[in-house]
């Protein structure tokens, strides 16, 4: 444990020579003055406000999270082309130090995106449908959906490089839209990158309804089975590969 911290505290180091702190709040804080600016004069629902918004956020995610997981692997391998993750005395933990760091950047990212935006729909402009906690309960929602990307893309990033994360990152993004719409209905929970924005519009039309429970149409709890299984099985072979890996050749 004490090796772990100080891999950590390592990559705390690291990212202060990095723009990735920057990234994790300049997107958010941009996004919050956007949407807040236009929902003060657009004519929307407040209901339709908020889902808008939150839908908007979690199709984005993954483009983000292809971005800032290639941003950390490129640190490692301009600092000796991943020497100090191959040669560790135990070589999981600097990886699970540098997911683990990643996987906290997002977190705040995302409770700075909707926290943010709620408390400007709340007290701004005084046309938020739900309260403060929504938004925290939407946020936690939105990143624990997220964690099978962020080790997908930390796999892409360190296996591929840049280019192939950033754009199976766009992709997914695309691909999470699409799913919102019909096409999605009836086989979502299949698809890792389409979770995060169901499961908010889900919040969205049953979290404050006087609906007993979300109908099975939603397919919702076969979304929270294949959100679980699929990304303990996912850290697990990542795990795995690990322990395997030698670093990425010239050619890759």
């Amino acid at each position: 444990m004490t090796r772990y911290y100080r891999c950590l505290k390592s990559d705390v180091m690291k990212m202060k020579r990095q723009s990735m702190l920057l990234v994790h709040l300049l997107v958010p804080l941009a996004g919050i003055a956007l949407f807040l600016g236009y929902y003060s004069i657009s004519p929307w629902a407040p209901v339709s406000k908020a889902g808008g918004y939150l839908q908007v956020v979690a199709a984005s995610f993954p483009t983000m999270i292809g971005i800032v997981c290639s941003m950390a692997a490129d640190q490692e391998y301009a600092a000796g082309k991943f020497q100090q993750l191959l040669t560790s005395p135990s070589k999981l933990l600097p990886f699970i130090s540098k997911l683990t760091l990643l996987l906290l950047l997002g977190f705040g990212s995302v409770l700075l995106a909707f926290g943010g935006f709620g408390a400007g729909f709340l007290y701004l402009l005084h046309d938020s449908p739900f309260g403060f906690g929504f938004y925290l309960r939407a946020a936690c929602i939105l990143f624990v959906s997220c964690i099978f990307l962020y080790n997908l893309h930390f796999f892409i990033s360190l296996r591929f490089g840049k280019g192939a994360s950033i754009g199976v990152g766009i992709t997914e993004s695309l691909l999470s839209a699409l799913l919102l719409t019909g096409l999605g209905d009836g086989n979502w929970h299949f698809i890792p990158c389409a979770w995060g924005a169901r499961f908010l519009t889900i919040l969205v039309q049953f979290g404050t309804s006087s609906v007993g429970s979300v109908p099975s149409a939603a397919n919702m709890h076969e979304g929270i089975w294949f959100c679980a299984g699929e990304t303990l099985v996912l850290m697990l072979l990542l795990g795995l590969w690990i322990w395997r890996w030698e670093g990425r050749k010239s050619l890759e």
